[in-house]
Formats: structure tokens, sequence, C-alpha cells
């Protein structure tokens, strides 16, 4: 049975840090002005990795494999409902989509883990 370790606590916080850091970036570079990229662009890719570590640590393996799952068939519902709207598929704005859409995907998936994992630790 996994444990609530100190590196398990670094997890729990790991969201606030990344897009605190990742604002602090964008803001200090100009990434916002110069390509119209945000901080949720950056943290991203920290977010999979946390999902990774929460998930492994809490259940024993990891979720992640789901996760890319789930936003493969996001993508397919994004592409076809561009396609749709649009007549086209306009693939600047459909990565851009995507990619936000992958963000919020991960930050809940991300929140859920956490909050699982606290009440499976409380109930022991």
């Amino acid at each position: 049975m996994p444990q609530f370790t100190i590196a398990l606590f670094f997890w729990y916080l790991f969201p606030v840090i990344v897009i605190i850091a990742s604002n602090l970036l964008v803001k200090k570079t100009h990434l916002d002005k110069k390509y119209g990229v945000k901080a949720p662009d950056i943290a991203t890719p920290f977010f999979f990795l946390g999902i990774h570590f929460v998930s492994k640590g809490t259940l024993g393996n990891s979720f992640l494999a789901y996760v890319f799952l789930m936003i493969f068939f996001i993508g397919m519902l994004i592409a076809i409902m561009l396609a749709y709207q649009f007549h086209e598929i306009n693939f600047k704005r459909y990565f851009k989509v995507l990619w936000r859409m992958t963000f919020l995907v991960t930050l809940m998936i991300y929140i859920i883990l956490i909050l699982g994992s606290i009440v499976i630790f409380l109930q022991r």
C-alpha cells in the first residue's frame, strides 16, 4: 500500500509552484506579447509529470496513459467541431485550442487526483 511521504506532499504543492513560475517566466521574457504564449501553455507539460507521480504515489500505478487517451479523443472532437463550424481546419487554431483544452483537462485531473489521494490517506 502506498504511503504518504514528503515527496508526495511536494506534488500536492506542485501545480501552484508551476503556475506561478510559468507566469513569472512569461512576464519576464514578454512571451505573451511576442508570441501569444500564456502561463498555462508552459505549465501543461509539467502537469503531465505531476499526474504521473501523484497517481503512482497514491494508486500504485500511473494514470498517464488514460490522460493521453482522453486528450486524443478531445482532439478528435475539436477537429470535428472546427470542421463543422468553419468548413475547414486551421491547424494553428486547432493546436492552440487543443493545447488550452489539454491544460484544463490536466489541471482538473490533477486536482481530482490530489483530492482523491487526501481522502484515501485520511481513511487509513
